[in-house]
């Protein structure tokens, strides 16, 4: 396991919380810079190692919070679905939420995150999934505590370990791969139906002043210049209609993820257009989140079709099994 995790680091950027509509939405993904490691062979594997606490580090008041792994899972839960989603969501949500922690235990394990002063994950939500907790840590989240038992101990695995999580609200008609998001192909983030019964679309408006000090005072600086209708151009569009890049001022080159960023839209799937009477841009978003993996709102349209929460994370992890901790790891 520590080869593994020597081989694939993973990074938890914006993605995990981008952006909150109408939940937040996460994504978990390897570093792009790294490359996927060639399969072990199965004589290899070994039984994944329960968790049976997490630690939370606040980085705010610099105080550690010890969680069961069950009491983690419903906080995740209770702060990305409501209570009142299909149960078979949230059981798929809920495996997926165990999996992540499974994998960053060991990924601590193998390489420490210093700021999180030894401990499993952050309370950082640009860094680490949103939890919602109750006051001085009490759990008054029933429905969610019922499900993460109901499932207590199951994960989502490939090639013998844990995989990376990924999760939107919405994808539209289709899921994003990987490979068109990082341009890193991971071999169960392939673009799949969805299921949703219809898009699902957001439009944005902003006036030419607030996307001038939006871009301005981002950490990079694009200081715009000249006339709005030159600010942004499209460079390079997937297929799908997934941004890839956008010239700035016919100067600089950014993702379609850094552009959404900045601009909190709601996805990198969008186009755009600007109108010099009024001096606006509106920006039409199809989808919500990172638009990789399990959709919420996909796996809704599933349950509602039959599909049990095994099911629906087979349908949009390709090639997984699901386990529970303790169970030999299958070969692919």
């Amino acid at each position: 396991m520590k080869n593994f995790f020597k081989g694939v680091a993973l990074i938890t950027a914006a993605l995990i919380l981008f952006p909150a509509i109408p939940y937040a939405v996460g994504i978990v993904f390897p570093d792009e810079a790294e490359a996927v490691p060639a399969m072990a062979d199965a004589a290899a594997f070994s039984p994944v190692e329960s968790v049976g606490e997490v630690s939370v580090y606040d980085s705010v008041t610099s105080r550690t919070y010890e969680l069961t792994a069950r009491e983690y899972v419903a906080a995740t839960l209770a702060a990305i679905l409501p209570p009142n989603a299909d149960p078979e969501v949230l059981k798929a949500q809920a495996v997926l939420m165990y999996t992540y922690v499974l994998r960053r235990r060991e990924e601590e394990r193998a390489s420490p995150t210093p700021s999180l002063m030894g401990c499993d994950v952050g309370t950082d939500t640009d860094k680490y999934p949103r939890l919602a907790l109750g006051d001085d840590l009490r759990f008054d989240f029933e429905t969610f505590r019922d499900v993460a038992e109901e499932v207590a101990g199951e994960y989502c695995s490939y090639a013998g370990e844990p995989i990376s999580v990924a999760y939107c609200y919405s994808a539209g008609t289709s899921t994003e791969s990987a490979e068109t998001v990082l341009g890193t192909d991971i071999p169960y983030l392939r673009a799949t139906p969805t299921g949703e019964p219809d898009a699902y679309f957001t439009t944005v408006t902003y006036t030419a002043d607030e996307v001038f000090a939006r871009l301005g005072t981002a950490d990079s600086g694009y200081v715009l210049l000249g006339d709005a209708s030159g600010w942004i151009t499209p460079n390079e569009t997937a297929p799908s209609g997934y941004v890839l890049s956008v010239k700035l001022d016919s100067r600089f080159i950014v993702s379609g993820a850094e552009l959404s960023r900045l601009l909190n839209l709601p996805s990198s799937r969008f186009t755009f257009r600007y109108s010099p009477a009024t001096e606006r841009f509106t920006f039409t978003v199809s989808g919500s989140g990172s638009l990789v993996g399990m959709s919420q709102r996909g796996a809704a349209a599933l349950a509602a079709q039959g599909y049990n929460y095994k099911e629906i994370l087979l349908h949009f992890f390709d090639g997984i099994d699901i386990l529970t901790t303790g169970e030999e790891p299958v070969s692919p």
